[in-house]
């Protein structure tokens, strides 16, 4: 029994399948189709976004479709390639492959190791159990970066509608230089790059449910084959085999290894973020939990599957995502039957694509990134906190200015030092008691309280540590320079310090210490048992001189 109840943990397949109800599968049926639709196009143009031929666009999908559905713990979260993780896949491999190497089998060999090693790195936190990493990203950081992403892979599809060759660089580089060469815009192209954004964004806004994607991908296809579109300059896909997908580890040298390993590590940052939040929201609508740590395990077995099969990096995709469950998505059971109808198209209907305007794949790439550009974001930041509206528009400008791989350290950076900086300044609050009880409430938010003469009672809301400590003596000390009368006593209110350290016990024993030295006599109250006993072998109980007391009310007596 154990033994199955661990399978059921790695595998909730396992969990779910035999439970599956019959009527369920309609529902299912239905979001696969709907899925399928967008899937297919989208796939196509993300792989030119990753720099692969289209065709691993698909294989991608194959891959990851199965692999997710068997390990992970969303109902709705729908895996497959996606604009993000595509676009750092690019950057990590364009320097490894060479540019020149874009959309060639061997530019797909490096990408296929970087999914591979991607894996590994999803699969070895999961084990690990650190799903509790995704904490530690600050939703501004996150907003800014997906914000400058979005913009940033509206410029790098700019070219194309042009027909103008691509400059190489970081998106504002590559905007100036794409401005520079309007004057060679190839008109054909921008026709019918052009239209197909056009009927995009109007379908987008008027018949939001409708497969828009795919219908523009057939109708510019149809169009490019009957006009023989590629004799007037219109650049094409060309060649799309029809068939299955070779099994194997890419036949490229390991000798990059190091590099591979960090750009694995930014598709980890980009991939996670993306999937939880997609897998969250959805999991709180529909009234369930996902597990971070499982999600991990199945990001990583996905990425590792597109390995095998030749594909790239991928993630759970927020607008397919948003696709299944407007279907109604019941369960994974939508990304099998999904995969099969992939599988289908592999094999006999990828060819179709031969004659589809490259134009056409960056309109279906801008049409996905308009429903990621949310402006009003970075209002509401602005409105409600200017300093996660800086680490906001840092995130952003350090993806445009400086490049993927820049951008995802920037964010990781700002991250962390948002939460060092938080942590750091923790509020020490002034206390007085309410009239008739033993409350003590903060003053600043309270007019009816009663002060102790010559007391000053004060609280710490979290934590006291080595990131801290020196910051709250010196609030203390400044409360005690502020206060209206002569302090003879200072209560410290401990309930809301949950965590502490040595560095936290020495900074309260050294202000023990100076209080004593000015005559001021020091008392402790509320302290939470873990954090008393390592006062008491820290010698901070000791510096004291005073046990210390249940309520706030009982160490004012005492100290009084």
């Amino acid at each position: 029994m154990a033994v199955i109840d661990q399978l059921k943990r790695y595998a909730p397949i396992l969990d779910w399948l035999p439970g599956y109800r019959r009527r369920w599968l309609a529902d299912d049926s239905i979001a696969a189709i709907s899925v399928w639709a967008l899937l297919v196009p989208q796939a196509l143009a993300y792989a030119s976004i990753a720099g692969v031929p289209v065709q691993y666009g698909l294989y991608t999908a194959f891959a990851a479709l199965i692999a997710y559905a068997v390990f992970g713990t969303s109902r709705q979260v729908v895996q497959g390639p996606s604009a993000t993780v595509a676009a750092v896949s690019a950057a990590v491999v364009a320097p490894l492959a060479g540019s020149g190497a874009l959309g060639t089998a061997s530019f797909a060999q490096w990408s296929a190791l970087l999914a591979l090693i991607s894996g590994a790195a999803y699969l070895l936190l999961g084990v690990l159990r650190m799903g509790w990493v995704s904490n530690f990203i600050s939703r501004a950081v996150l907003a800014g970066f997906i914000l400058g992403f979005s913009l940033g892979i509206v410029i790098e599809q700019l070219p194309k509608l042009l027909g103008v060759g691509a400059t190489d660089g970081s998106y504002v580089e590559e905007l100036v230089g794409t401005l520079g060469k309007l004057g060679a815009t190839d008109a054909a192209t921008l026709a019918i790059g052009a239209a197909s954004l056009a009927i995009l964004l109007v379908l987008r806004y008027t018949r939001p449910r409708w497969p828009r994607a795919l219908i523009v991908v057939v109708l510019a296809t149809a169009v490019s084959a009957a006009l023989n579109l590629s004799e007037h300059g219109v650049a094409i896909t060309g060649d799309v085999p029809t068939g299955l997908f070779e099994l194997g580890v890419p036949g490229v040298g390991g000798g990059e290894l190091g590099t591979l390993a960090v750009g694995a590590l930014s598709v980890v940052f980009v991939g996670y973020s993306e999937t939880l939040a997609a897998g969250r929201a959805l999991a709180d609508h529909h009234g369930y939990e996902i597990r971070p740590d499982q999600e991990l395990i199945a990001q990583g077995t996905a990425c590792a599957a597109a390995g095998f099969v030749g594909g790239f990096v991928n993630d759970g995709s927020l607008s397919k995502t948003t696709v299944a469950d407007a279907a109604g998505q019941r369960t994974q059971l939508a990304s099998l039957l999904n995969a099969g109808m992939v599988l289908l198209t592999l094999l006999f209907l990828a060819s179709l694509f031969d004659d589809l305007p490259g134009a056409v794949l960056g309109a279906v790439v801008i049409d996905a990134m308009v429903g990621l550009i949310r402006l009003g974001e970075g209002r509401r930041y602005f409105r409600v906190s200017r300093a996660d509206w800086v680490f906001f528009a840092a995130a952003m400008i350090g993806i445009l200015c400086f490049g993927i791989i820049a951008g995802v350290a920037i964010g990781v950076v700002l991250s962390l030092l948002l939460l060092i900086g938080r942590a750091s300044t923790p509020p020490v609050r002034v206390l007085g008691r309410r009239s008739g009880s033993d409350a003590y409430l903060d003053v600043a938010r309270h007019d009816d309280l009663v002060p102790d003469p010559g007391v000053l009672v004060l609280r710490i809301d979290g934590p006291l540590f080595f990131a801290n400590a020196n910051r709250f003596r010196d609030a203390v000390r400044d409360r005690l320079a502020r206060s209206r009368e002569p302090v003879r006593a200072l209560v410290l209110d401990a309930e809301a310090i949950s965590q502490t350290d040595t560095d936290g016990a020495d900074a309260l024993s050294a202000l023990a210490h100076e209080l004593r030295g000015r005559g001021i006599a020091f008392a402790l109250a509320r302290v939470e048992s873990s954090v008393s006993d390592l006062w008491r072998r820290a010698g901070t109980l000791d510096a004291v001189g005073r046990p210390t007391f249940h309520t706030v009310r009982e160490a004012v007596e005492a100290v009084r």
